[in-house]
């Protein structure tokens, strides 16, 4: 079941991809950042309400050390996960950048094991690594494919997607922690969600940016933007989800095929003419064995 919500994961996170780019084609000067934070908090927002309405049990009282950890993960991923991201793709590109921040599970993996003492499988390990070889196989060659970019901005770039990865690897082991202490999937989704959104807006206000943001959001609601919130909230709660059936490192690695996944959505929805090549193939094809492995060895 873990694995599974993972994989959903992963595939709301590539839709969200997708969505953005489909809103940056139509809003030029909107990267909807604060359409799809706000999307996204609403989302959750209505699930948490939809399960508390329908709830057979009193809620528990907020464990302070699980709300520490919630306001951690999202402040880690969902808004300096995503700024750093955002701004190494300006410098050395989408492909490149995601790429980097693909490497997230390594160092949640390193934190789960080193910090938090799970013990994984040798038959696990083994599925995760030939998931991680085929995706840094295929970044690098990816990386290679998309031109040379200025030398300068080729290693801010790589800095800046590295530190989104760092963060975002935190994020998800502080997700774990936070499902130890008090194992409310949605509400934790929740607090990292709203928490990120008011970081977002003090950084705008800080920047002096926040009144063009809101007027640029407002002026032209965006639709893509807004289905792109949706489908972040859905992959977070799948997330948080997974990890209360699943080690963090497990999903993680699962959840980290998302460039796959979004390829073969790019070509479905962009109609990029961009084939599905025997190299991506073999790619999910290593992907597909190395997730059989670790759910076999669980």
């Amino acid at each position: 079941m873990g694995i599974l919500f993972a994989i959903i994961c992963a595939i709301g996170y590539s839709s969200n991809y997708i969505l953005i780019q489909l809103g940056m084609e139509k809003s030029k000067k909107d990267n909807g950042d604060l359409t799809s934070m706000v999307s996204a908090v609403a989302t959750v927002s209505v699930a948490f309400i939809l399960i508390t309405l329908f709830r057979q049990t009193e809620m528990p009282l907020l464990n302070r050390t699980g709300f520490f950890f919630y306001l951690l993960a999202g402040f880690s991923t969902a808004f300096l996960g995503r700024l750093f991201l955002s701004r190494g793709i300006r410098k050395i590109g989408s492909t490149r950048a995601s790429g980097l921040k693909n490497s997230a599970p390594i160092f949640t993996i390193f934190i789960a094991v080193v910090l938090m003492g799970e013990q994984i499988s040798f038959g696990a390990s083994l599925g995760m690594s030939i998931i991680f070889i085929a995706l840094f196989l295929q970044a690098r060659f990816d990386f290679k494919r998309n031109g040379d970019v200025h030398e300068k901005d080729r290693k801010y770039g790589l800095l800046l997607s590295i530190t989104a990865a760092i963060c975002f690897g935190i994020g998800q082991a502080a997700r774990k922690q936070g499902i130890i202490y008090y194992s409310d999937p949605i509400l934790g989704s929740l607090i990292g969600s709203v928490f990120a959104l008011v970081a977002f807006l003090i950084f705008e206000f800080y920047q002096n940016q926040i009144n063009e943001t809101f007027l640029r959001s407002i002026k032209s609601l965006n639709y893509f933007f807004v289905g792109a919130g949706i489908c972040t909230a859905i992959a977070q709660l799948s997330f948080f989800i997974s990890l209360l059936y699943t080690h963090v490192s497990y999903t993680s690695a699962i959840a980290a095929v998302e460039p796959i996944v979004t390829v073969i959505l790019s070509k479905i929805f962009l109609k990029k003419e961009e084939n599905v090549t025997l190299r991506l193939s073999l790619t999910a094809f290593a992907i597909f064995l190395g997730a059989s492995i670790m759910i076999l060895n669980r």
